[in-house]
């Protein structure tokens, strides 16, 4: 079976006592990481649990591995954090992801994007 591309998302928090400050750098320091796959959205969450969220475009096994597997390292920037990993159902690669959040700004809440799919 070939492997299919799809973006992931993924949320996680930060372990407690972790400072705010610290827990942004860490996120942001493991996005950084190209064995993950194409990063394509991240944020931080303002108020306790920290944490954050990432959709990654994946488009290889061995991104996805390694997404997964990554994190449990002692190395990893994210090593004792709690994480959850899903895989979007519409968004399977970049294009889509931004088209998605075009569909849904248009269809509830009629705000109009002019965004456009490469192969459209």
């Amino acid at each position: 079976m070939s492997f299919k591309s799809k973006c992931y998302l993924v949320y996680g928090f930060a372990p407690a006592g972790t400072r705010a400050i610290e827990a942004n750098a860490s996120l942001n320091n493991w996005i950084g990481n190209k064995e993950l796959g194409k990063i394509i959205y991240h944020e931080h969450f303002a108020t306790k649990p920290l944490g954050g969220l990432a959709v990654f475009e994946v488009n290889e096994q061995s991104e996805l591995d390694a997404l997964r597997s990554e994190p449990l390292t002692e190395a990893s920037h994210l090593y004792g954090w709690t994480l959850s990993y899903h895989p979007l159902t519409h968004s399977t690669n970049t294009d889509k992801f931004i088209y998605q959040t075009q569909y849904t700004l248009s269809s509830y809440r009629d705000v109009k994007m002019d965004y456009q799919l490469e192969s459209e």
